[in-house]
């Protein structure tokens, strides 16, 4: 139902303007933004980190904290201008006429209030009786589909999925009828069916209820999949709008144009470079791993969790695995008890032909150097206390390299991931997510390894950022000879990167093949399903 053009807007921005006062000076993170949102309509706001476009949703709800503040431009809701509201106006505004969805549920949510209490309390705040409030509550939990809703309204956020908490903070923001809808990167954090269910329910509640939504996101396939109409913005400022179709199929401008050749897409060329085959660096037999194992109870043995059960897997010289699956398929799990966070309950892991769980723990640490780990979020894994080179220098210390050598190789390792010896001596908060994801995968490289375990090494990286790390890999692949176990759960990325692909759900591999087989000759329906789930833009603007 895009009625675009037919109705006067609910929302006009016009020249918006938000600067922040930092010590070295202003810095204008929002620069002369105009865009108009109709009823019906689902506009994106698309761009990368620092592009503004959060920063814009948060001064259309009048949200901007110190230091940062809105000097200039004009935002009006159903016709007032509401950047002069004092804030009392604004509480009566805010949930009421316009409202808000954030990236994540578990953050939005009160952990210590049943989720019936939370979406009832937003509603008697803006003058509804408890009792009739009670009765809405379930009635929008069962709109947003939740099932069992009565249930569910008396539990916890704990108790819910990311995908069910996500509904349940769509309900609350849909509890006082608003007519706008702002939706800052709601689908983020979720995996690619989950996404779709939350994509496909604000669809409809934009069908059912007419309501307008403003959907920022970095998700070009998202975007395809969802918006009505989108505009582009790059260092505070728009440099392309128009109809979704028309932006994303003949892009005009520069950065549009390189946006869209940075997303990976699901019919891009498959790898053609399958290293031959040797004896594996990595092989996994009936591997099966009980997370209760270490409970322990005075009246009975606690019941067996096998988050992995009974899997079998090679990986090769030279040869990306991926490892695809939703949250809580396993795959974590599984890479944990590879490097021997979490025990072996039964089967065998073999590094390069020998059973690790028969060595010495000598013979082990040595193995532990041939197999490392990179993490999903870079700046949790460095150290906010050392430089780059002290991270780096502490790695080599462990993988014996003598102290006068730490300096020249940790220069080495930072040439090897396309930085300069000018990063050494910066933290980790003077760098990007890309840097500090590259810093990651130099450190994994201090002890000369045979096999990385990346897990989810690009989803939390903007698109030109991923891209670039993907080429990295694949390029530090072909130089070294190393193998890649690649857990993720974006199959655009995987089709991208990948030899071979094992598809994993409830603790188990469903489906493991050449990539060309997985992509093109889907045998299991679970495999099938998180194809059909994957936003496809080439399809949706065709």
């Amino acid at each position: 139902m895009n009625t675009t053009g037919t109705q006067a807007p609910l929302l006009r921005v016009r020249d918006l303007e938000v600067t922040f006062d930092l010590p070295d000076g202003p810095l204008k993170a929002v620069d002369g933004v105009t865009f108009d949102l109709r009823p019906g309509q689902i506009l994106g706001i698309v761009g990368e980190s620092g592009s503004g476009k959060s920063v814009t949703s948060r001064a259309v709800m009048r949200m901007i904290r110190h230091p940062g503040r809105v000097t200039g431009g004009r935002v009006e809701l159903n016709g007032r201008e509401i950047l002069d509201f004092t804030e009392k106006q604004m509480l009566d505004v805010r949930g009421k006429e316009i409202a808000m969805i954030f990236q994540d549920p578990q953050a939005a949510l009160n952990p210590v209030m049943r989720i019936k209490d939370q979406i009832v309390e937003a509603m008697v705040i803006h003058g509804l009786p408890g009792g009739d409030a009670e009765q809405r509550a379930i009635d929008l939990l069962t709109k947003v589909g939740i099932p069992n809703p009565a249930e569910a309204a008396e539990k916890f956020p704990h108790q819910f999925s990311g995908g069910m908490r996500q509904r349940v903070v769509i309900a609350i923001a849909l509890a006082n009828n608003p007519s706008v809808l702002i939706a800052d990167e709601p689908t983020t954090a979720l995996d690619v069916t989950i996404q779709a269910q939350i994509l496909d329910l604000l669809r409809r509640l934009r069908d059912e209820l007419g309501v307008a939504i403003l959907f920022i996101t970095h998700d070009m396939g998202v975007v395809a999949e969802l918006c009505d109409d989108v505009v582009v913005m790059y260092k505070g400022r728009i440099v392309e709008r128009g109809p979704v179709r028309q932006v994303l199929a003949a892009p005009t401008d520069g950065y549009t144009i390189g946006l869209m050749d940075a997303i990976p897409k699901m019919d891009s060329p498959l790898r053609d470079d399958h290293p031959a085959q040797g004896m594996p660096v990595l092989e996994v037999r009936d591997l099966r791993t009980d997370l209760n194992a270490h409970r322990k109870s005075l009246f009975k043995a606690p019941v067996p969790f096998y988050a992995v059960d009974g899997v079998s897997l090679r990986v090769d010289a030279g040869e990306t695995l991926a490892l695809v699956g939703e949250s809580g398929c396993g795959k974590s799990t599984l890479s944990r008890t590879i490097v021997g966070i979490n025990e072996v309950t039964e089967g065998e892991i073999l590094v390069s032909g020998h059973p690790i769980h028969r060595m010495t723990p000598d013979q082990r640490r040595g193995v532990a150097r041939t197999i490392q780990y990179v993490f999903q979020d870079p700046y949790s894994s460095l150290n906010p206390r050392r430089t780059a080179g002290q991270s780096l220098e502490e790695a080599l210390r462990i993988a014996g390299v003598p102290r006068s050598e730490l300096r020249d190789r940790s220069v080495e390792l930072l040439d090897r991931v396309s930085l300069g010896p000018e990063h050494l001596d910066r933290y980790p908060w003077a760098f990007s997510g890309g840097q500090r994801q590259r810093i990651g995968i130099a450190r994994a490289l201090a002890t000369e390894p045979r096999l990385l375990i990346l897990d989810e090494p690009v989803s939390a990286l903007d698109v030109s950022i991923q891209a670039q790390i993907l080429e990295l890999l694949k390029r530090l692949q072909r130089d070294y000879h190393l193998a890649y176990l690649f857990i993720s759960h974006d199959l655009s990325v995987v089709r991208e990167i990948s030899h071979r692909v094992a598809v994993m759900n409830k603790g188990k591999i469903v489906e493991m093949g050449p990539t060309a087989d997985i992509f093109e000759r889907a045998e299991h329906p679970y495999t099938r399903t998180l194809l059909a789930a994957t936003p496809d833009i080439d399809k949706a603007i065709a």
